[in-house]
């Protein structure tokens, strides 16, 4: 996060004057504003949640689900030939 520091800081708005100045000033407090509250959205979506043991379990349950279903082990099937061919070309371009 960002700290304030004890200069401030002075930019083009500085040269202004009058009403030209305060518009400035005021768009300056508002991008401001706009920092610290994304900032703070950022730390409140960053952390990270941790799945309880019954919530990890369900979740697993549910991928071995997935995995057993005939969409899935089709799918599987359809898309043999583009992974060969993709891990073939990541072999050959490592060399």
């Amino acid at each position: 996060m960002t700290s304030p520091s004890s200069e401030s800081w002075v930019g083009p708005e500085a040269e202004l004057e009058g009403v030209g100045r305060v518009h400035a000033l005021e768009n300056l407090l508002q991008l401001s504003d706009r920092i610290m509250s994304l900032e703070a959205e950022l730390a409140q979506v960053s952390t990270v949640r941790v799945l309880t043991p019954t919530e990890q379990l369900d979740a697993e349950q549910q991928l071995i689900a997935m995995r057993a279903s005939l969409p899935w082990r089709v799918g599987r099937v359809v898309t043999i030939p583009l992974r060969v061919v993709r891990r073939m070309l990541r072999r050959n371009s490592n060399r």
